[in-house]
């Protein structure tokens, strides 16, 4: 047969519908030991018998270099490459055991079958389209699913991007070899740096490699990197900012390490729009206040009560409080409006408070 028919080979297409339900499938139900397995099994039958029907001179080459590359993938010695794959955003995992080397039998088994021929001629339509569904599982394998089950046991960090724009968010979550020496159950596949794109309003869930119910220490480098989307640095976290910024209002989170998942609000707050009505009413500074001032807000003016003014145009936008007066124009920051209790910083200035005489 001619070297592309090759993928049409039983063998190849058994290993490839495995290798695609298997990841699918059966590690979101099942994930146990022989999922994991499986995936190794049938992955290094296909794709160097793939890549031998593609570049049928290179039988020996490539089964050669399939076998180092899976040993050197399981190692901990492909962790940098992993990790600055997942630095750009495609997240990528693997889990680092020996064991999973016996799956080496499946190169030997491709390289012996490689050689052999079957009367079998298809289309250049079945065949393309064989290779792109194989491409798919080989990529697919790879990629990080959705949360199964199991992940549920596994505390996390909720991330929610208040801004008005998109963050790039990095989190560095990852435990060096002495911290993992002394706690063998966080090397799984969570210990890893995570590298996530914030659309305005958004939130992400991170998984950390601890799982819950376990007071760990974060580690040693645990360190969150925020940038808007042009690559400008807006914040870094390491542990003791990151507890003093959680967001714990309403149960969210825990605030210290023995928490059962976190929740961080990141991005400057975008400016919260005021209805004008609500501000309707005379003002009056208290006691406190560095200025006495009283104003009262009308629909249709502003009038500045102490010291006594004229009737004045104003406008509001957002939490921007903009007065008009005949021969100058002010500026407030609305800082906080909650029933009778008003804070206004104007131009620049300390905040004055205020409590509302009347409506």
């Amino acid at each position: 047969m001619v070297s592309r028919d090759k993928l049409f080979h039983p063998i190849f297409l058994l290993s490839v519908i495995l290798l695609i339900t298997n990841d699918f499938f059966f590690k979101s139900i099942f994930h146990n030991e022989l999922t994991g397995k499986l995936s190794d099994f049938a992955g290094l039958f296909a794709f160097p018998f793939f890549w031998t029907a593609i570049f049928p001179k290179q039988i020996k080459l490539i089964h050669f270099a399939t076998a180092i590359g899976f040993v050197f993938w399981k190692s901990n010695y492909s962790q940098p490459i992993i990790d600055s794959i997942n630095y750009f955003g495609f997240r990528t995992f693997r889990t680092v055991d020996y064991t999973d080397c016996i799956a080496l039998i499946s190169v030997a088994a491709s390289y012996i079958i490689s050689f052999k021929t079957l009367p079998i001629r298809t289309r250049p339509l079945i065949i393309r389209l064989v290779a792109l569904i194989s491409v798919f599982a080989f990529v697919a394998t790879t990629q990080e699913k959705q949360a199964p089950p199991y992940e549920e046991n596994f505390k996390t960090i909720d991330l929610y991007n208040q801004s008005a724009h998109q963050l790039t968010v990095i989190v560095n979550f990852k435990y060096s070899d002495v911290e993992l020496a002394g706690d063998t159950s966080l090397d799984n596949e969570f210990n890893r740096i995570d590298t996530l794109k914030l659309a305005s309003g958004s939130y992400s869930t991170v998984r950390t490699p601890i799982f819950t119910g376990k007071s760990t220490r974060f580690p040693v480098t645990f360190k969150i990197t925020v940038s808007d989307s042009l690559g400008k640095l807006q914040k870094i976290y390491n542990k003791n900012t990151f507890f003093k910024a959680l967001d714990t209002a309403n149960g969210h989170g825990a605030n210290n390490e023995s928490g059962e998942y976190w929740s961080l609000n990141i991005g400057k707050k975008k400016p919260e729009k005021i209805a004008p009505f609500t501000i309707y009413g005379r003002w009056q500074t208290i006691s406190s206040s560095t200025k006495s001032h009283t104003f009262e807000i009308r629909e249709r003016y502003y009038y500045d009560v102490d010291p006594d003014s004229d009737l004045a145009r104003y406008e509001i936008q957002d939490s921007m409080l903009t007065v008009f007066y005949p021969k100058k124009t002010i500026r407030g920051k609305i800082t906080r409006l909650k029933g009778d209790e008003l804070s206004i910083r104007w131009e620049n200035q300390k905040a004055l408070k205020y409590n509302k005489l009347y409506q």
